[in-house]
This record gives structure tokens, C-alpha cells and sequence, in this order.
């Protein structure tokens, strides 16, 4: 029956906005605290048990499939597919990227590694081969730009005294395959059956040094500044016979900007090609469920002390602020209605749950333990779930997927830097270099990378001159919108003139490989919004679930910096400066 005497939920009511107060619970004596906890019904028993023991069964389905790039249509091929191993960090293998065959540094290292191998093992005629065979250039070696003075001095004291190690593995892996070396190096057959062996160690040691990947399996969009890839898993097969092929699902990232990769980058699809491997794990546990908690959290009896960093009746909320209201109303009056069961699954796995069953304090009084039903299977509450992957045609996939995504790493500084930024002004799109990598492999500031002083054009001082367009900037590379089809626009990279010391004209080109020189760039217009974009890449170090180390460079997309200014301006006159021949007597 109703009580008047009672409550079980008491909410302040203030006549000012201020409810610190209220909360403060000010204590004047034991009388009045024992009286405030009667008010709060804390004397009072509920009929309800507390969860003392939790079973769970279920199945781990590794991801055993990798591809890169869109889904492929229905009927088409699409990108060939490759077996997975959950032990290498899915950020390297989505990642990845072509070696890059201008670094001269790294060359460096690597042709000296291989001269150092051969030396030690006594081939010192196939070491002077290799060096007369691909020497590193020289500073005025044609394709070595922008030949900065770091990378003249470089190549200065490298050029010709190291091989080049990128131009060797190229030559040496093909050939090397038949048992055999480059003719260009000229040894006998004794000298290359001596050497054969030692070229074999330093081609596997120079392929390991860092994840690298052939131009055509990179999983880089360009029109999109992201990465996209799918993996795929064979799940619900028999757990008695764990080879058995059962459905396959696959898990697509069609926008993952780089850096973290987390479950929330996929999407769960259906069979599309990838044939996975079945490999499943089964999960059947039994543990003792904890209340859950988090920082600041009220404490669950009135008279005890909570954590002064957190100060709930300080939370201000407009009145139309719903979700802050909620997260403080859930914090005060619900948190303490969570537990938490913990579960151990391996990492690289779609993970789904058969039966959940609890055993609280009641079980042996309401007739056994309680079976809950599926993660949103349910009607009402039981129907909310998490961290459960979205469906592209609607929908979520009922399974749980942890990644094997790294938990750590190193990252170095940006060797690339663009932004991608709007010109009101100028009703356009730019795509700013600030940061690229020079023939050394070191990062070069963009601003700095000067062009040849043209000659300069002038004309009588007082009179008025016409000028096509103002000067812009050469690391600014212009994004020109073109239509492709009705309604669909696109933001094509153009390269701005600049004029030579001869008079001439020629094209100002990107130095950097985000901007794709030497290939056509079309970006989607909507990739680079009013705020803008900010992609870079950087070397990134981590260890993978099997304890190797790996390397290799990696993007990643930020937002922007906001609207740009080029100072672009089209037609304008100007008067001249020219004071003209000095008078002479």
C-alpha cells in the first residue's frame, strides 16, 4: 500500500540554482544522519537478489581473410584476397605502403649492410661487383630533387662509395629465385655459388625492415583521403568440428582515417568473396560478476565518502540539454545497478555469445538460475545492446568484434603534411604542402623550397599595367571543381606556372606522394569541408600479438585549420614602379 512515511527517490528542489547545498549533506548530528537514511530507504529490504555467479558460453571466429580496397561488385573480381594472421597489427597490413624508392638514406644504409656481409664472409670480390653495379648517385645525378643543401652534402660523401640497397634488392630478387645473380655483376661461377648465400640473408633482412606493399595492394583512397579494407571470418560452424566451413561474414572499414583502429570502424556484411578459413575457439566460462564503477562515481551508501574530483550538483545543463541530464540522472540514481563479467578472448576475433545464464541470491527460493536473453534479442531494456556492428542495408550483427589492433606504438614526426583547405575568395580548394620528404629521406619544410628567381618584368613608372593573376605560393596546389556527371563534382589537382629565368613558363608540380604526383588526383568535394582536412604520414613502430616488431609508414586524417587565403586575384591593374633610363649629362 502507498506509504507518506518513506521514499525511495529523493530529488533536491532548490529555490535558487544553486543545488551544491542539497547535496552537501550537512550533518548537525547522528539523529538526523540515522534520519536521512530512513528518507532514503536504505533501512528498508527489496525483493531482488544480487548476481553471485555467471556462465557463459559462446564462439571466437578468427579473421583469417584480408583485402584491400571497396567491396567488389556483385560478379566482379575485385582486389585478390590474402590469408591473415592475427598476429601481425591489422593498422600495419591496412596501412602499408609502396617502399619508397627515393629515399637515399635509407638506400644507404641498407647497400652498406650488404657490403659489410659480404666483406665478413670473405667475398670481397662480389662486394666491389655490387658497388660498381648500383652505386648511390651523386649530388648532380639526374631525378634527385629538390637538392637541397643537406641532401648535396649527403650525397657528396655517399655518392659512389655505397650501393644502392633498394636498386640492388630490385635486380637481386628475381634473380636470385633461379639460383643464380645479375649478369651486370660479372662474377665466376664459384664466386656466385659463394655468394648466393649471403645475398639470400641480406634480401630477407633488407624485406623485414619495415611493412611494405606493392603499389597495387595499397588500401589508400585517394579520392577519399581514408583507408578502406575488409576482413572476413567463417562463423557458426560446429564447435565438435572446428574445420567445418560455416557463414561467412565480412567486416568492411569503409572510411578508417588512420591511426587507432577500433570495432567501430567495420561494418558486418555477408559472403563477398573472401573465403575465410575456419578457425574457431570455444568460449565457455564461469565467473563472479563485480559491480561495475567508474571515476567519480556516487557512492552507494549515503554516509560515505565520494571522490571530491567529481562534483555532480556542479553539472550545468540547459533545459534542452537531454543527454547531459541523463548521463548525471544514470550517474546519481542508476550506476550502481551495473555489474561487470569479465570474459578472455583472443584478439582478431568475431565473437558470439549462445546462452548467458546468472545464479543471484535467490535461485534456490524462485526455482534455479535465470537464462537472459540474447544481446538485443529482448523486449524492452533487454532489447539495448553494445558494441555490436551495424549492417549496411539496417540492422546490427549479433557478435562482439576485437580486433588485432595495437595497444601501443611509436609514432615519428610527420615526413608528409597537406592541408586541404577552402579559398572563398578565390571559389576554390587548395591542398597546401607544408611538409615533405626530400631525396634523403628527411622531412623538408615546403615553405622554404624556393624556386629559381625569374626575370623580372616591369614598365614606366606612373603609367597602369594589367595583371592576369597574382603570385601565389608554390607549395599551394589548386583543387579545381569539375563536374563528371550531373550532380556528382570533383576536385581535381591542377599545378600552377611559374616563370623561368629564360622567360619561359613551366608547371609547378606536387613534391610530396599524398598529392599522387605523375598520376591524375580527383577528390571528393565533400572530403574537404569549410573546416577543412589535415592529412599526414609518419613513420609508425609496434609490436603485434606475437611479440614481433614492425614498422612502416602510415596516414592519417585530422581535421583542418579552418578557411584559407591564397591571395589569388584575377585581372587586376597595377601601376608601375620602372623610374626608366637615368638622365646623363
Amino acid at each position: 500500500m502507498p506509504s507518506i512515511t518513506s521514499w525511495t527517490r529523493l530529488e533536491p528542489r532548490a529555490r535558487s540554482g544553486d543545488l551544491r547545498p542539497a547535496l552537501e549533506a550537512r550533518i548537525h548530528d547522528p539523529l538526523w544522519l540515522l534520519a536521512r537514511q530512513w528518507q532514503f530507504g536504505e533501512y528498508l529490504g527489496d525483493d531482488a537478489g544480487s548476481p553471485i555467479w555467471v556462465r557463459v558460453r559462446g564462439q571466437s571466429d578468427a579473421l583469417t581473410a584480408y583485402r584491400p580496397g571497396p567491396l567488389p561488385a556483385t560478379g566482379a573480381p575485385g582486389a585478390a584476397r590474402e590469408a591473415y594472421d592475427a598476429g601481425t597489427p591489422l593498422e600495419a597490413l591496412a596501412e602499408r605502403e609502396a617502399a619508397p624508392a627515393t629515399d637515399l638514406r635509407a638506400a644507404a644504409e641498407s647497400g652498406q649492410h650488404l657490403v659489410r656481409l659480404l666483406g665478413a664472409a670473405g667475398q670481397g670480390a662480389a662486394s666491389a661487383a655490387v658497388l660498381r653495379a648500383w652505386p648511390l648517385p651523386g649530388p648532380d645525378a639526374p631525378g634527385a630533387s629538390p637538392v637541397t643543401p643537406a641532401v648535396r652534402r649527403f650525397l657528396t660523401v655517399m655518392g659512389g662509395r655505397a650501393p644502392h640497397g633498394h636498386t640492388a634488392a630490385d635486380a637481386l630478387r628475381t634473380a636470385l629465385d633461379s639460383g643464380t645473380v645479375p649478369a651486370a655483376l660479372g662474377l665466376t661461377p664459384p664466386q656466385v655459388q659463394a655468394a648466393v648465400p649471403v645475398l639470400r640473408i641480406w634480401l630477407a633482412w633488407h624485406d623485414a625492415r619495415f611493412t611494405a606493399a606493392p603499389a597495387e595492394r595499397e588500401a589508400w583512397q585517394a579520392d577519399r583521403l581514408e583507408y578502406r579494407f575488409s576482413v572476413g571470418a567463417d562463423v557458426g560452424g560446429p564447435l565438435e568440428h572446428p574445420n567445418r566451413p560455416g557463414t561467412e561474414v565480412t567486416l568492411d572499414a569503409p572510411g578508417y582515417p588512420g591511426g587507432r583502429l577500433d570495432w567501430a570502424d567495420f561494418s558486418a556484411g555477408g559472403p563477398s568473396g573472401l573465403s575465410p578459413t575456419p578457425r574457431r575457439t570455444e568460449l565457455t566460462t564461469t565467473v563472479f560478476p563485480a559491480p561495475a564503477a567508474f571515476p567519480g562515481m556516487p557512492a552507494r551508501r549515503y554516509w560515505e565518502f565520494e571522490d571530491a574530483r567529481v562534483t555532480l550538483g556542479g553539472v550545468d545543463s540547459a533545459p534542452d540539454d537531454l543527454a547531459r541530464m541523463l548521463l548525471a540522472e544514470f550517474a546519481t540514481v542508476y550506476s550502481n545497478d551495473w555489474y561487470v563479467v569479465p570474459l578472455e578472448i583472443p584478439a582478431g576475433t568475431l565473437t558470439t555469445l549462445s546462452s548467458v545464464v546468472v545464479g543471484d541470491t535467490f535461485s534456490s527460493v524462485l526455482g534455479g538460475p535465470t537464462l537472459m536473453p540474447p544481446p538485443g534479442g529482448g523486449a524492452g531494456d533487454a532489447h539495448w545492446s553494445m558494441f555490436t556492428l551495424s549492417r549496411p542495408g539496417g540492422g546490427r550483427h549479433p557478435a562482439f568484434l576485437l580486433p588485432p589492433a595495437t595497444a601501443a606504438g611509436l609514432e615519428g614526426e610527420p615526413l608528409e603534411e597537406v592541408l586541404f583547405a577552402r579559398d572563398e575568395d578565390a571559389n576554390q580548394a587548395w591542398a597546401i604542402e607544408r611538409t615533405v620528404t626530400d631525396p634523403a629521406g628527411s622531412p623538408l619544410d615546403r615553405t622554404r623550397v624556393t624556386a629559381p628567381a625569374p626575370s623580372p618584368v616591369s614598365f614606366a613608372k606612373g603609367t597602369l599595367g594589367y595583371r592576369l593573376a597574382t603570385e601565389v605560393p608554390e607549395h599551394w596546389i589548386p583543387l579545381l571543381p569539375v563536374e563528371i556527371r550531373p550532380g556528382a563534382v570533383r576536385l581535381r589537382r591542377g599545378h600552377l606556372t611559374r616563370r623561368r629565368p629564360d622567360g619561359g613558363r613551366e608547371p609547378v608540380l606536387p613534391l610530396g606522394r599524398l598529392l599522387t604526383p605523375g598520376r591524375p588526383l580527383d577528390i571528393r568535394e565533400e572530403e574537404v569541408p569549410r573546416e577543412g582536412a589535415a592529412v599526414t604520414r609518419t613513420w609508425q613502430y609496434a609490436r603485434g600479438a606475437d611479440g614481433r616488431a614492425r614498422l612502416w609508414v602510415g596516414r592519417r586524417k585530422r581535421t583542418g585549420r579552418g578557411e584559407s587565403s591564397s591571395g589569388l586575384r584575377f585581372d587586376s591593374l597595377v601601376e608601375g614602379t620602372d623610374p626608366g633610363p637615368s638622365p646623363t649629362g
